[in-house]
């Protein structure tokens, strides 16, 4: 469902006014009344394009403004890595870069705040810019993805993560969210009742949450407002607060027994293998030694 806005609107009437005009040119008729629509279209186009470039400035604006207000930092735009983040809407279309740039600290935690914007091919209508907000938090160890997206968010968001939903035993948190993992007890475990608690007393409407790797974030489609940055700063960090300490724990000690394994590999490494040269970086990517892949239940066992 598109939402209603001036933007939208304007973009409809210019398309309907375009579409007239192509076909007055086809017929050979850009006279009269036809030729009446294709300035109308020209027009709106133009208007268009002005009112984003007006809506842009405004919002970089007050970015600007609100994060001086609170001593943190500003930046027109940033290399944040968005490259190297994926699921929906990350590694998606091309030109991907981050606008609009804040970072600073909330209760101890940093942040950073953005404006992510891709270009998206669409069929028959050249390229369209895609924006969406995004809030990020370092997470307190390397875990397991988990997306938390709320019904409202649309069924386009739903259709593009893709993954199964998982039903808790909250009624209530279960209409008003989706959540989406690979691991069933992974994500039951790390949604227990304060946490589940904290979701629904600071929802915000088409907020989604994606717990993945080593960081939160929030995201939303379009430049969200100002005024909600606070409180999507605010939910992350609830959200990093309240993993539960024995899912933490499990995965710290899981992350720390594969670093270990890999430095152990490291070392044992043949000389060959670690040389400078053409082929290789100084660092072993484990050719010459036995096929093995660890997995969680390999590192617990060696730990123990």
């Amino acid at each position: 469902m598109h939402r209603f806005s001036v933007r939208n609107m304007l973009g409809w009437l210019a398309g309907a006014s375009g579409l007239v005009a192509v076909a007055g040119f086809y017929l050979g008729n850009l006279w009269g009344p036809v030729g009446v629509i294709a300035l109308v279209a020209a027009f709106i186009a133009g208007a268009l394009w002005l009112y984003q470039f007006v809506e842009r400035f405004r919002h970089s604006q007050q970015m600007r403004e609100f994060a001086q207000g609170n001593g943190w930092t500003y930046a027109e735009s940033s290399q944040l890595g968005v490259s190297r983040l994926t699921g929906f809407p990350f590694g998606m279309g091309s030109q991907r870069r981050a606008e609009d740039v804040i970072r600073g600290a909330y209760g101890g935690i940093e942040f950073v705040h953005y404006t992510y914007v891709f270009e998206h091919r669409v069929a028959d209508e050249g390229r369209a810019e895609q924006v969406f907000t995004v809030t990020q938090i370092p997470g307190p160890t390397r875990l397991p993805r988990l997306e938390l997206v709320p019904e409202d968010a649309g069924s386009r968001v739903l259709g593009a993560l893709g993954a199964a939903d998982i039903d808790l035993e909250s009624a209530q948190f279960n209409r008003q969210w989706r959540v989406l993992c690979d691991d069933r007890r992974y994500a039951i475990d790390v949604l227990d009742p304060r946490m589940m608690e904290r979701l629904m007393a600071q929802h915000i409407t088409g907020l989604a949450v994606r717990i993945d790797g080593d960081r939160i974030l929030a995201w939303s489609a379009g430049r969200a407002d100002v005024g909600e940055l606070a409180r999507r700063v605010g939910l992350v960090v609830g959200v990093a607060q309240r993993i539960p300490a024995h899912v933490v724990r499990k995965y710290s000690e899981l992350d720390a027994g594969r670093r270990a394994w890999e430095a152990q590999r490291e070392a044992n490494a043949p000389d060959w293998a670690k040389t400078p040269g053409a082929l290789t970086s100084r660092r072993y990517t484990g050719i010459g030694a036995d096929d093995y892949s660890a997995t969680d239940e390999d590192v617990t066992k060696r730990d123990r």
